[in-house]
């Protein structure tokens, strides 16, 4: 009776919120949906220098890495650059994508505390992010931008400033397909985790579920929840686990009241599956009453230390057919203007080989794309891919000219958060000239 009757309540909730956003209205919704490449992007692959003279640079550095030119999509910005570029052979989709101007790119972005030269650099002159060339530091950092614990998510921050947004107090406005991540944690609320195939159930717990087992099951759990508790951590237990199956109950149907977009997805692809989820999640968004939501999708294999001249192209493959078909759903369900995808990664790569592949960066080049991007151009100082440059702090790690606090906080105006909270959310932003990039519209 408890586990039916829980369900019933999550769907007058939908019912509920459906409403509200009826008389709210729908055009106010914003996302963005951050692609996390884990294990550091070799983006000096990804977008390569074109014209003869960088591209000769670029091949004497790289050597047995360096893609050939005549393989390279190049790309027609409508803003100066000092050279010509192009994108990987593998990412058609995407350059076409540029040429719409709906995709950009964001030129050797990295983790800064503040602008960062050579020489500052050599002479300890400047604060530095922890443990550059980490994983999980500079994970922690891109997705923080705090160097001291504990770190909040800069996802997590804009939530707690913007969280009357939506008319559901319950659902959390980040959302994760790859599980726990620093940019959404440690807010006023904890994201919601969602797989590619729906909502994630207990295996022994089918909220429902009309069979006499199940329901049976869920009673004895419905009543250890609702006890009265004097621990802290047990109260708080019980409280997260409450929310969770009810939230649970109105995603599925809100999920299964609302249809999926049409548009193809690679379903061999991991990335695509969990792409196709977050349109899925978008499509529901008025049912659920959310007119703000971030969603985090993390995916993995990207630190090639070796056999990287296979492994790399695939990435670039899977990537460029994912945000696409991605783009295209939205387009689908005509919110191309309201949701932005962008990139990131814990850092670059090393312009040498270690001799089947590269080591740890820093410096790295982000995609954003959307029907609200100020799409075709070449944001940022692209650097030079020469070993000993004034860019290069030795063995080809290249110095960020773009840091994640402008980056971000350009997507964050987007979003709609105000100066006053933009200043709040990004800590180092006032150590950086442009506190906007001009990327988005």
């Amino acid at each position: 009776m408890t586990a039916l009757g829980s369900s019933t309540l999550g769907a007058l909730s939908a019912q509920f919120n459906l409403a509200q956003a009826q008389v709210l209205g729908g055009g106010d919704y914003r996302a963005l949906v951050c692609v996390f490449l884990y294990g550091g992007n070799d983006a000096f692959n990804m977008v390569i220098p074109e014209s003869l003279a960088e591209y000769n640079t670029y091949a004497d550095t790289r050597r047995s890495l360096a893609i050939p030119r005549d393989q390279l999509l190049k790309l027609n910005p409508t803003n100066w650059q000092p050279a010509d570029y192009a994108l990987h052979p593998e990412m058609s989709d995407l350059r076409a994508l540029f040429d719409q101007q709906k995709l950009a790119v964001v030129g050797n972005v990295g983790t800064l505390i503040q602008p960062t030269t050579q020489q500052d650099y050599v002479n300890k002159r400047v604060q530095l992010p922890p443990q550059l060339f980490s994983h999980n530091d500079q994970q922690n950092y891109v997705m923080s931008l705090q160097a001291t614990k504990p770190q909040q998510g800069w996802a997590s921050r804009m939530a707690d400033l913007m969280m009357d947004a939506n008319t559901n107090p319950q659902l959390s406005m980040n959302i994760s397909l790859s599980g726990a991540n620093s940019l959404q944690a440690g807010g006023l609320m904890a994201p919601y985790a969602i797989g590619s195939g729906g909502v994630l159930d207990y295996w022994s717990l089918q909220p429902g579920n009309p069979e006499t087992w199940s329901v049976r099951r869920n009673r004895a759990y419905d009543a250890l929840l609702a006890k009265t508790y004097s621990h802290d951590f047990a109260r708080e237990f019980a409280k997260v686990q409450r929310r969770s199956l009810d939230l649970g109950v109105e995603l599925r149907a809100a999920l299964e009241q609302t249809p999926a977009p049409s548009t193809e997805f690679n379903a061999q692809s991991r990335l695509a599956g969990m792409l196709k989820m977050v349109a899925h999640m978008i499509a529901a968004r008025e049912s659920l009453g959310m007119r703000r939501q971030i969603f985090f999708v993390g995916i993995g294999d990207y630190d090639t230390h070796g056999d990287q001249a296979n492994r790399h192209p695939l990435l670039m493959r899977e990537l460029n057919h994912a945000l696409t078909s991605f783009y295209n759903a939205t387009l689908e369900l005509g919110v191309s203007d309201q949701v932005t995808t962008f990139t990131a990664s814990d850092f670059g790569r090393t312009l040498t080989s270690n001799g089947d592949g590269t080591d740890h960066g820093w410096g790295s080049h982000q995609l954003v794309l959307g029907g609200s991007v100020a799409g075709g151009q070449i944001v940022g100082t692209m650097p030079e891919l020469a070993i000993g440059s004034v860019d290069d702090i030795g063995e080809g790690r290249i110095i960020p000219t773009t840091s994640v606090d402008q980056y971000s906080a350009t997507l964050a105006r987007w979003y709609g958060l105000d100066a006053a909270g933009i200043a709040q959310t990004f800590p180092n932003l006032v150590n950086f000239n442009a506190a906007d990039l001009g990327f988005m519209g």
